[in-house]
């Protein structure tokens, strides 16, 4: 996966801020993204599972995991939805929990959409 040098949407990501964190490192910058996103799409699945089993504790510790991470990337978006997740897992609100879920999916797909313009 390349980073391509187009502007980003930086409500969704804001790449100079993540290259920045990175020693302005494409090549970094690129690594980290590659993991982050295969990391997040391998948490997807299991946090849909945890959400289905009520397991609300394990479904906050990999909600905090994604908002560590995508804070860590600058991926704005996503690092609220993240944050959104954890509270409502927190809180056990289940219809909560699936909304914010959905709105990871779908700020995934656009925080992917920005590697490549």
């Amino acid at each position: 996966m390349s980073v391509n040098q187009g502007k980003a949407d930086v409500s969704v990501w804001d790449k100079e801020e993540a290259l920045s964190r990175l020693m302005d490192s494409p090549a970094l910058l690129d690594e980290a993204c590659s993991i982050f996103v295969e990391e997040s799409e391998q948490q997807l699945p299991s946090m849909e599972k945890q959400l289905a089993n009520a397991d609300y504790t394990a479904l906050a510790r990999e909600a905090h995991k994604m908002k560590g991470s995508a804070g860590n990337l600058a991926a704005l978006e996503l690092h609220q939805q993240a944050l959104t997740l954890e509270q409502a897992a927190k809180q056990e609100a289940a219809d909560q929990a699936a909304a914010a879920l959905a709105d990871i999916k779908e700020g995934l797909a656009r925080f992917c959409a920005q590697l490549t313009h």
